[in-house]
């Protein structure tokens, strides 16, 4: 880091402002060009382009509130109407289902979280004092454990089952009467694997539980999978017994951060509200966590999906598709390296049972891949993006490299 500047005394021409800006994404492009999955949730550069053109044009515009006096721009308001409208027809939502526009999966959790506590067992005690709990799987992403501990709640956290999804039976057995809510993943973000939404449904229904559904990661990719034909399980609030879900825009909807989408019923979405009175000023009441919620992303989510359309997101979700096969059958072709279980998404875990992985993933960092380390099982945690199908091969030949220089 080289020290910065103090703060200039005169400004710069908007052209040299402008210049300036353009050498510091160069500097961030060019800092991950030959790196592998640095380029996360990208769809091209025609795409890319469209979203920040619109987040830009909408940089001072705040989503449309309820705040009395505040201006209400129209055209805002129809992008968000869109959004939601959307949202609810892509996730199969039922009629009296709600969508609720957030900054991100984890205020949709959290808001999810708040839902549940407020709707579900509204001045409901817990046993003995004790606070609600939400039952989670270890796979779980920790957006929940941050809503548990802002909202007072106690996380309980059981052993991932047979294939390293959350597993029915352990969950069950965790249920207490002071649990609230079932959190399940779709996928999972620590392995890229699908919990199974149908029997968490049916378990929720018999406890007479919330369940949440975490389908941040598919949320805008699996509906144009099944457009493809593609055998992808249902797990929006279509299912009897899924009280809300979470999909983020920001993902493989390829807007700019941050846009998110909170479906839950009417009902639900409306005990929600943040309403407050006692203070000089007209009730303020907002819909999400934001005062000042900004609605530059949002405008990226609909240009974004205005531009593509139903054909441009199948034939990215096609080649995402193609891309996770091709980097399976790769890592498969090399020796001791194996892909856990069989993920449906853009998420994948390499493992093996006979090399170190803590030196794989070194290894393979020092020849330009980004990888996470997951812990257990021991593996490489890869975000494969639909143009990424090119660099398969290379990444089977480097896991040979590491292993060949490590023996």
């Amino acid at each position: 880091m080289t020290k910065s500047p103090r703060f200039p005394q005169t400004g710069l021409s908007a052209d040299a402002v402008a210049e300036a800006l353009r050498a510091h994404a160069g500097l961030d492009s060019a800092s991950v060009e030959t790196i592998g999955f640095a380029r996360r949730f990208f769809a091209g550069a025609d795409v890319a382009a469209v979203a920040a053109d619109a987040a830009g044009l909408f940089a001072h515009a705040g989503r449309v509130s309820s705040y009395p006096g505040l201006p209400q721009p129209p055209g805002m308001g129809q992008i968000q109407r869109e959004l939601q409208q959307w949202a609810l027809e892509l996730l199969d939502a039922p009629e009296g289902t709600a969508a609720r526009l957030t900054s991100g999966g984890t205020e949709s959790v959290i808001l999810a979280l708040r839902a549940c506590l407020k709707t579900a067992f509204p001045g409901k005690p817990s046993p003995a004092g004790t606070p609600p709990e939400i039952v989670a799987a270890w796979s779980a992403h920790p957006c929940i454990d941050k809503a548990a501990e802002l909202l007072g709640a106690r996380l309980v956290r059981v052993p991932v089952g047979v294939g390293h999804v959350a597993d029915p039976a352990a969950m069950a057995a965790a249920i207490t009467p002071a649990t609230r809510m079932l959190y399940v993943s779709f996928p999972s973000y620590a392995y890229g694997l699908a919990d199974d939404v149908a029997a968490f449904a049916d378990l929720a229904l018999e406890h007479g539980l919330w369940l949440h559904v975490d389908a941040c990661m598919s949320g805008f990719l699996a509906p144009f999978q099944r457009m493809n034909g593609e055998a992808i399980p249902f797990c929006g609030p279509g299912i009897p017994g899924v009280s809300s879900l979470s999909a983020d825009f920001h993902k493989h909807g390829y807007s700019a951060k941050g846009a998110s989408a909170l479906l839950l019923a009417e009902e639900a979405a409306r005990a929600i509200d943040f309403v407050y009175s006692d203070h000089p000023l007209p009730t303020m009441a907002t819909e999400t966590l934001a005062g000042t919620a900004p609605g530059a992303a949002l405008a990226s989510a609909w240009a974004v999906m205005r531009y593509l359309g139903a054909e441009g997101y199948c034939k990215l979700a096609a080649r995402l598709s193609a891309a996770r096969q091709a980097f399976a059958a790769a890592v498969r072709s090399v020796p001791g390296f194996s892909v856990l279980g069989e993920p449906l998404f853009s998420l994948m875990v390499v493992t093996s049972s006979r090399h170190d992985m803590a030196a794989v993933h070194r290894g393979m960092a020092a020849r330009g891949w980004f990888t996470l380390a997951v812990a257990s099982p021991p593996g490489l945690h890869l975000n494969i993006g639909a143009l990424d199908a090119p660099l398969a091969e290379r990444f089977a030949a480097d896991l040979s490299e590491v292993v060949r220089d490590a023996a």
